[in-house]
C-alpha cells in the first residue's frame, strides 16, 4: 500500500513537471535564440555603421581601426565578422589567425542577399570551417546607395550553451520541485500506511481470537479514522456476542443438566421402590433410554456451540500417535460387537489442528463406523502423507451411503436412513474442528460395500 501510494504521487508529480518544463523549455530555448540572434544583428548594424565610412574612402588608418574594433568585439565573446566592399570582396575580418581578407565573399548566399538590401539571418553547414553556423548578414547603407555588408557567424553549439546556462534554472527549479514532491510523498505514505497497517495488525489478532484488541484511532485523513472507528465498533460487537454465546453455552450445560439428572435419580428410586421384577421395569428401561438419548443431545448442542464460538490457535500434534491410541481405546468396544480395527500408519507424523480435534473426529468417524457394522465386518483406519497434506481415511464395509447423502452428512440434525441412536450433531461437530483446524472432510462411498470418512490436515 505504501508503495502503491508512493510511487503514484511521484508519478504524477513527474509527468505534471514533464507536462510543464518541457513545453516551457523548448519555448525558453526558441525565445533566446531569437534573443541572441536579434543581439547578433544589432550589432552587426552597429558594426556597419562604424564601417560605413571605411568602405567608402578605403583608408588605411580608418580601416585599422575598425578591425580592431571587430577584433575586440570577438575577443569579448563576440562573432566571427567579415565586412565586404559592394563587389563582396573581404575588407575587414576579425580573425587574426586566419585573416581572409581579400576573399571574394559575393557567392555566399547570405552576402549576396545583403548586397541586395536585405538582412539575412540563418543556419548552415560550413564547408570551409567545418561546423554548423548562425549567421546575420546586413548591408551597409551610405545614404540610399550600399557600400557593402557586415556578416556576423556564431557557432550553433556555442549559442547552444548560452541558452543552455539559462535553461539551467528552470532545471533547477524543476529538480526542487521534485525533491519536495518526494519528501511530501514519503511523509504522506508513511502517514496512512502505518494507520492502515495498525489497522491490519488489529485486523490480524482479531482474526486469531483476541476479541480484546482495538485498532488506535490516527490523527490522519478523515477517511482513515473512520475506517478505524468503524472496525472498533464492529469489533465490540463481535466481542459482544461471543460473550453471549459463551454465556449462554454455560448456563445451558447448568439449566439442562441439572434436570435430566434430578429426573434420572427420581426414576431410580422409583425403580427401587417397585423393584426390578415389576412389569414396569421395561417402561423404565425406555424411559432411562430416552433420558440418555436427551443427555446426549444437550452435550452435542453445547459442544457444536463451543467449536464454533472459540476460536483456538491450531498446534502441532503427532497424528499418528494419536489415532494409535484412539484406536487401541476402540478396539475392546469393536470386539465386543465382532468387529475388527486395523491400523496403518507411519511411525510419526505431525500436522496443525486445534486442541482434541484430532481425537474427537476420529472418535465420531469410529463410533459411526462401529453403529453401521454387522457382526464379523472390519474397520481400517489409515494415515498418508502426501506433500504438505496428511490423510487420515477410516474404513468400514457395512451398509454403505449414497453420494447424495454422503453431501448432506455434515449438516446439522440429519441422520439420513440410519437406523442406530443417535442426534444428528456428531459429523457437524467434527465439521466445525476440521474448519478450525484448517482441515478437510468428507464422506466417501466405497464401490462394493461400506464408506470411507475422510480427514485431510495440514502437515507441521
Amino acid at each position: 500500500m505504501r508503495r502503491i501510494f508512493l510511487f503514484s504521487l511521484l508519478g504524477v508529480s513527474l509527468v505534471a513537471l514533464l507536462l510543464s518544463d518541457l513545453p516551457f523549455g523548448l519555448y525558453l530555448y526558441q525565445v533566446e535564440r531569437d534573443r541572441l540572434l536579434t543581439q547578433l544583428q544589432r550589432d552587426a548594424f552597429i558594426l556597419g555603421g562604424r564601417a560605413e565610412e571605411v568602405l567608402e574612402k578605403s583608408e588605411p588608418g580608418e580601416i585599422d581601426i575598425v578591425r580592431d574594433l571587430a577584433i575586440a568585439y570577438r575577443e569579448g565573446g563576440g562573432a566571427r565578422v567579415i565586412i565586404t566592399d559592394e563587389a563582396g570582396i573581404a575588407v575587414i575580418t576579425n580573425d587574426p589567425n586566419d585573416s581572409r581578407e581579400g576573399l571574394d565573399y559575393s557567392t555566399r548566399p547570405e552576402i549576396a542577399e545583403a548586397l541586395t538590401g536585405r538582412v539575412s539571418t540563418g543556419q548552415r553547414f560550413s564547408e570551409t570551417l567545418q561546423m554548423e553556423l548562425v549567421f546575420v548578414a546586413v548591408p551597409v547603407y551610405s545614404g540610399q546607395h550600399i557600400v557593402g555588408a557586415v556578416r556576423l557567424t556564431f557557432d550553433e553549439a556555442a549559442i547552444d550553451e548560452a541558452v543552455n546556462r539559462q535553461l539551467v534554472g528552470v532545471y533547477l527549479v524543476a529538480l526542487v520541485t521534485l525533491l519536495f514532491a518526494i519528501a511530501l510523498a514519503l511523509v504522506l505514505s508513511r502517514v496512512l500506511s502505518r494507520s492502515l497497517r495498525n489497522l491490519g495488525d488489529t485486523a490480524e489478532a482479531l482474526s486469531r481470537g483476541d476479541l480484546t484488541v482495538r485498532a488506535p484511532e490516527p490523527r490522519g485523513p478523515r477517511e482513515v479514522r473512520e475506517l478505524a472507528q468503524a472496525f472498533n465498533i464492529m469489533a465490540r460487537r463481535l466481542q459482544l456476542l461471543v460473550d453471549e454465546q459463551k454465556a449462554f453455552a454455560a448456563d445451558a450445560s447448568h439449566q439442562l443438566r441439572t434436570p435430566l439428572t434430578a429426573l434420572q435419580l427420581r426414576i431410580d428410586r422409583l425403580r427401587e421402590s417397585l423393584g426390578t421384577e415389576s412389569a414396569s421395569s421395561k417402561k423404565f428401561d425406555d424411559i432411562e433410554r430416552e433420558i440418555y438419548r436427551m443427555r446426549r443431545l444437550i452435550e452435542g448442542l453445547l459442544a457444536l456451540g463451543r467449536a464454533s464460538s472459540e476460536d483456538l490457535a491450531r498446534e502441532k500434534v503427532d497424528v499418528a500417535a494419536v489415532i494409535r491410541e484412539r484406536v487401541d481405546e476402540w478396539t475392546g468396544l469393536a470386539e465386543e460387537n465382532g468387529a475388527t480395527i486395523t491400523l496403518t500408519s507411519p511411525e510419526s507424523v505431525r500436522v496443525l489442528a486445534v486442541p482434541t480435534a484430532v481425537e474427537q473426529i476420529i472418535d465420531n468417524y469410529i463410533d459411526n463406523a462401529l453403529s453401521a457394522l454387522d457382526r464379523g465386518t472390519s474397520i481400517e483406519v489409515s494415515v498418508s502423507p502426501s506433500g504438505n497434506r496428511v490423510t487420515v481415511d477410516v474404513a468400514d464395509d457395512g451398509k454403505g451411503i449414497s453420494p447424495d447423502d454422503a453431501k448432506r452428512a455434515f449438516d446439522r440434525f440429519w441422520r439420513g436412513k440410519a437406523t442406530h441412536q443417535g442426534t444428528g450433531l456428531g459429523l457437524a461437530i467434527v465439521r466445525q474442528l476440521a474448519e478450525a483446524s484448517g482441515a478437510e472432510v468428507k464422506l466417501i462411498p466405497r464401490e462394493n460395500r461400506g464408506t470411507i470418512a475422510r480427514v485431510t490436515f495440514e502437515s507441521a
